[in-house]
């Protein structure tokens, strides 16, 4: 068994004898133990049989488990197996590899009783029990508390509802039965077809869904949804981002009334334990949310869909730094079900795959209805300036937004950089607000009027005058969203204009109120960042305008050239997917670049022929493995010494290719100094083993394997 602590010395299986008036428990069994002088909660993760010698009396070398937690095991099976498999392939803790598995929730309180509230007929009438039946009907099982305290709604007025029928209390209610297909278009058809036959094979298979933006991909993953519950199966689909939950659990819930459950972060501790439990017992066959929702406990799990696949946010930041799209073929490797990759843009690394036959490949080359794809025009900025023209909105794309506003449509407005400028700089001495604790400038955040650094959070007034030389002449460089938005609402002040950004979404369910909001119409403009290019679909957008298509592609990042591409492509998808063309207009000083060049066509084989072979030559990813090795320390030296030790154990290895060590493109975050060694070997076991042999000599480095964040 393990433990469910993240610390050194526990970081290894322990052996414990299970007496016989618990020969019930077992793998995935969670139980209390004695552990030194006290007693500790743990995992069983594998066992063995006693021999005829123990079954007699209990080694004396073992401890006794003292009593299991709970009436079930805590993990499934194929989950027990999963927490392996994330400590050996992507080298953590135990003790981290337990804690992504189940949530904080889960782990800390009693499950919830199955008793709860479920909606029983049609919708009420009256705003606060139509409001209360609405929150019931989309959280079959909710407490009555959290009922009533999330809509304001009085005893009385559930009573009534309970009264009428509307409402009913009691255990989870027979689920419905699946919807027939909605009507699909000939390549739906046929896409849904292929995926009917992978899942009467009963076998583990891949399948990439690659169709351009506005092709129904999400239709497809209904379709397929449908035939795995038809076979008695469930399902999983993950989003890249929380905020794309509402939009797809609406399409979800219609399609399979009482059978969806939400799973994410921002949720509050109880909601993600009921909705939790309602999967492990049963209640809910359809398991929809962000990366985390891979670890759904799902009995009977048959389908996976990873939507917009190639988003870097399926790759975790924090240990265990695993990425959902190998967690899911790791999953159903164990469970023989069908894993759908869905983008217009897939990852290199699938594109390769589903091109070498290694994966199946599915397509969808048009748009439902016969919508053409947006047409995307390219603004070169240096043209712009040359014509004086010093305005963050050049005249094609001013233009374009009189028009689009003139006609009554919606705009996006895209730059992927948050705050009001970049940086403020003295004009007279060349000083630059910087991080006392970080080697990154300040952003002006207007809006507090404060400098933040987006790294450790540390702010600051804008000072008056500058620190370094006295002088008034601080100015402001470089353009964020909250400029935009200033911009846009001088430039048109008539518009309704919201901004969509980390920052001004930062409270509970502020991103579902300004995207219904905007779905509404409630505005005409949004400015935001790369959340507006994420799977959103506004039938009223007709025109998107990216403000900067250039900010990726100056990161050190061998990543640079296809996040530019997915971004600008995907922002080009939200624009006229209703009745009305769409149109984009890209603004960039690097019209050339064969990713914005690409991008503007909106044809992914150009530019996987050309940064294929890049990748090729350089032997990364789809071409080989890596494995980021970082070390932090009070200073620059003592961050690079263990690196190079490090460095010189790896170079015995013939198959591993060692660049570094080097200082950190952010060479100080948190007032630690911070160096990189990036290992390069053609097979994953190389590098996964190389990790190990780190991790074992030491333990205080931090190792990422197929990192997505050179930063």
């Amino acid at each position: 068994m393990v433990f469910d602590r993240v610390a050194a010395g526990l970081d290894h299986p322990f052996d414990y004898w299970v007496p016989p008036s618990l020969a019930h428990v077992g793998p995935g069994w969670r139980v209390r133990v004695p552990l030194g002088a006290s007693t500790a909660t743990g995992v069983i993760v594998g066992w063995r049989a006693a021999d005829e010698e123990d079954t007699r009396d209990r080694p004396v070398q073992l401890k006794s488990i003292l009593a299991p937690i709970g009436e079930e095991p805590l993990l499934l099976p194929d989950l027990v197996r999963l927490v392996a498999y994330l400590r050996e392939q992507w080298c953590c803790w135990w003790g981290q590899a337990l804690r992504t598995a189940v949530p904080a929730p889960v782990r800390q309180l009693p499950p919830p009783p199955r008793a709860h509230l479920y909606a029983a007929a049609d919708s009420p009438r009256g705003p606060v029990r139509q409001r209360l039946w609405e929150y019931v009907r989309d959280r079959p099982g909710v407490a009555e508390a959290e009922a009533r305290a999330a809509t304001g709604a009085s005893a009385a007025v559930l009573s009534a509802l309970l009264s009428a029928g509307t409402l009913r209390r009691g255990p989870a209610p027979r689920l419905a039965p699946v919807p027939t297909r909605h009507h699909l278009t000939a390549a739906q058809e046929q896409a849904v077809a292929a995926l009917a036959g992978c899942l009467g094979a009963g076998a583990a298979q891949t399948v990439l869904l690659e169709g351009v933006t506005g092709s129904g991909k999400t239709e497809v993953y209904l379709a397929a949804a449908a035939a795995v519950l038809e076979r008695g199966r469930q399902a999983i689909v993950l989003v890249p981002e929380i905020a794309l939950t509402p939009q797809m659990g609406a399409r979800f819930r219609s399609r399979f009334p009482g059978r969806l459950a939400v799973f994410h972060s921002a949720m509050a501790d109880g909601e993600r334990l009921r909705e939790w439990h309602r999967v492990r017992r049963g209640e809910a066959d359809v398991v929809l949310g962000p990366r985390s929702a891979i670890f759904a406990p799902c009995e009977r799990l048959g389908l996976v869909v990873i939507d917009e696949e190639h988003e870097s946010t399926y790759k975790q930041d924090e240990h265990p730094r695993y990425h959902a799209r190998d967690v899911a073929e790791e999953r159903l490797r164990s469970t023989g079900g069908l894993l759908v990759l869905g983008s217009a843009t897939p990852s290199l690394e699938t594109a390769h795959q589903a091109r070498q036959g290694r994966i199946g490949w599915l397509r969808l080359p048009e748009r439902v209805a016969g919508r053409p794809l947006a047409c995307v025009s390219v603004v070169d900025l240096r043209a712009e300036l040359e014509r004086g023209n010093r305005e963050m909105f050049s005249k094609q794309l001013a233009a374009a937004v009189d028009d689009t506003l003139a006609e009554g449509q919606q705009v996006l407005l895209l730059l992927n950089r948050r705050g009001y400028a970049k940086s403020v700089v003295c004009r007279t001495c060349g000083y630059t607000a910087r991080c006392a604790e970080c080697s990154v400038s300040l952003t002006w955040h207007r809006e507090d009027d404060r400098l933040v650094c987006h790294y450790c959070d540390f702010r600051m007034a804008v000072p008056d005058s500058c620190p370094a030389c006295g002088s008034a002449r601080l100015r402001s460089f470089g353009v964020g969203t909250e400029q935009v938005l200033e911009a846009a609402r001088i430039r048109w002040p008539a518009a309704r204009i919201a901004r969509a950004d980390r920052d001004s979404l930062r409270r509970r369910g502020s991103h579902e109120r300004l995207f219904q909001a905007f779905s509404a119409r409630q505005y005409d403009m949004l400015v935001g960042t790369q959340l507006l290019a994420k799977g959103m679909d506004w039938p009223h957008v007709t025109l998107v305008g990216v403000i900067a298509a250039d900010l990726a592609l100056s990161l050190p990042d061998f990543r640079a050239a296809e996040r530019t591409y997915d971004l600008l492509t995907q922002a080009a998808g939200r624009a006229g997917r209703g009745e009305h063309p769409g149109r984009v207009v890209v603004q960039t000083y690097n019209p050339e670049h064969y990713s914005v060049a690409a991008a503007a066509a909106q044809a992914f084989q150009p530019f996987y022929d050309e940064e294929v072979g890049y990748r090729e030559e350089l032997g990364y990813p789809p071409f080989g493995h890596l494995l980021l090795v970082e070390s932090s320390g009070a200073s620059g030296e003592a961050a690079r010494a263990p690196l190079e030790q490090a460095a010189s154990e790896l170079r015995q290895d013939p198959a591993l290719t060692v660049r570094g060590p080097s200082p950190a493109p952010v060479e100080k975050v948190r007032a630690h100094h911070r160096c990189h060694l990036l290992v390069r070997a053609a097979d994953r076991p190389r590098i996964v083993a190389a990790a190990h042999r780190l991790a074992a000599s030491q333990p205080h480095l931090s190792l990422t394997i197929d990192p997505y964040n050179f930063l």
